[in-house]
């Protein structure tokens, strides 16, 4: 990420936890592990993405039913 991406992101979580703490009666730390949670998987999520093509591509074929999805 770049500055400039890193500066919105933080932005936007700012305006979410925000969000947060005035449309909720929890605190910050009741509401930070749901938070980090999403984070992670976002996280995972992308990190999935830049090596699907090379996951499918060492999978193995099924002579009759072909590859699983």
């Amino acid at each position: 990420m770049q500055g400039k991406q890193l500066r919105k992101l933080e932005a936007e979580l700012w305006r979410a936890a925000d969000q947060l703490r005035a449309n909720s009666k929890l605190t910050a730390s009741e509401y930070s592990m749901p938070v980090l949670g999403l984070i992670f998987l976002r996280h995972a999520y992308n990190r999935f993405q830049k090596v699907q093509l090379e996951v499918e591509k060492t999978l193995l074929s099924h002579p009759q039913q072909g590859k699983r999805p």
